[in-house]
């Protein structure tokens, strides 16, 4: 139950900073910020491919952890894939473009530059493994993919926390939240990884023992 909870929550946010993301690139839109502008102004294709497809990712990646979902409908959860990870190299590609561009500084830079590069490596292995029909290993590529796609989500959190609450400068805090946004997320992704791996040999082990 408490699973199903962390997903319900973890997909509405994602839903929410995707259309988010979204409005930071429409024509004329209020909430867009100097730094915004200044990407679409120097780099519109890099911004457009990035904040096009990135939440598109965002929007649909939740979905895909449902298991009743994925049970019930096996030709969309394939579908829905594809769409996800098309999203993800498009938006990782504009992403990287993006980050050679920041003007947020090369600590910045770098922490940007390792998330793409991530986030191309996990994807790519998710969508390779589902190809060559090994399940198991597409579940936990894809489960370290979405952890880093949720990234979207933690660095909005992460900002108006550290600016906000703790007052911090912005050229302090943004550094920082270039690895804080993706770095535990990976961690997480990869302990509910292991344990889950972990049960699954405990329970194949006890199944050999049983006579």
């Amino acid at each position: 139950m408490m699973k199903t909870i962390l997903i319900i929550l973890m997909t509405i946010l994602s839903v929410a900073v995707a259309l988010y993301g979204w409005a930071l690139i429409w024509p004329d839109s209020p909430i867009q910020n100097d730094g915004m502008a200044h990407h679409l102004a120097d780099r519109p294709l890099a911004m457009y491919l990035h904040f096009g497809f990135g939440p598109l990712a965002l929007a649909i990646g939740g979905f895909q952890f449902f298991t009743q979902l994925r049970a019930r409908a096996p030709k969309l959860h394939r579908w829905v894939g594809r769409t996800y990870v098309t999203a993800c190299m498009l938006s990782a590609v504009g992403g990287i473009w993006l980050g050679f561009g920041s003007d947020a500084g090369v600590v910045a830079q770098v922490g940007f530059l390792g998330l793409g590069v991530a986030w191309v490596v996990t994807t790519g292995y998710g969508f390779l493994t589902a190809r060559a029909r090994r399940f198991q290993d597409h579940k936990r590529w894809m489960t370290r993919s979405f952890a880093l796609t949720f990234a979207a989500v933690t660095l909005r959190l992460y900002l108006p926390l550290s600016l906000g609450v703790m007052g911090l400068p912005f050229g302090t805090a943004y550094p920082v939240i270039a690895y804080a946004c993706w770095i535990p997320n990976l961690l997480v992704a990869e302990w509910l990884v292991r344990r889950k791996g972990a049960r699954r040999a405990v329970a194949a082990g006890a199944a050999q023992a049983t006579p």
